[in-house]
Formats: C-alpha cells, sequence, structure tokens
C-alpha cells in the first residue's frame, strides 16, 4: 500500500456513497473503483462495509462504522498468508 492515509479517505467517500446507494449499487463497483487507487485491494464487504488488501502476503481488512456523524475505520491485519 504506497499512501495509506488517500486509501482511507477514499474508503471514507466510497462509504458515505454506500450510505446513500446500497439500495441500487452494486457493491462490486465499489471495489472496482478503489481498485483504480490500490491495485492490491482484492474483495469488499457490505456489513461491514469494507476492503480487503493483500499487504505484504497479509490481509489488512479495512473497515467503517458510524459513531454519531464520525467515519471510524479499524483495521485488522490477518497474519496467514495470501
Amino acid at each position: 500500500m504506497q499512501d495509506k492515509e488517500k486509501f482511507i479517505e477514499r474508503l471514507c467517500y466510497m462509504f458515505e456513497r454506500w450510505l446513500d446507494e446500497w439500495k441500487y449499487e452494486d457493491i462490486n463497483d465499489y471495489l472496482g473503483y478503489m481498485q483504480k487507487f490500490e491495485p492490491n485491494a482484492f474483495a469488499i464487504t457490505k456489513k461491514p462495509f469494507g476492503i480487503k488488501v493483500k499487504v505484504d502476503n497479509k490481509v489488512h481488512y479495512f473497515t467503517t462504522k458510524l459513531k454519531g456523524d464520525q467515519i471510524e475505520i479499524k483495521e485488522t491485519i490477518i497474519e496467514r498468508e495470501v
């Protein structure tokens, strides 16, 4: 991952869009958008809204959550190789 801060900014933007458009948008379109900026992104989830990214043979799973009017981002590193 080259620029984690920009990746998180884009993830927050996509999450805000998803909150408005989840009824009629294809979730995989969001993954395609994120892959333009982070080619190692390989999976997306709806609940919670999140992206899985391969980094150094590990999976970094970034999930989003609304906390009041703020978006909370959680990063979980899965220690197994991919």
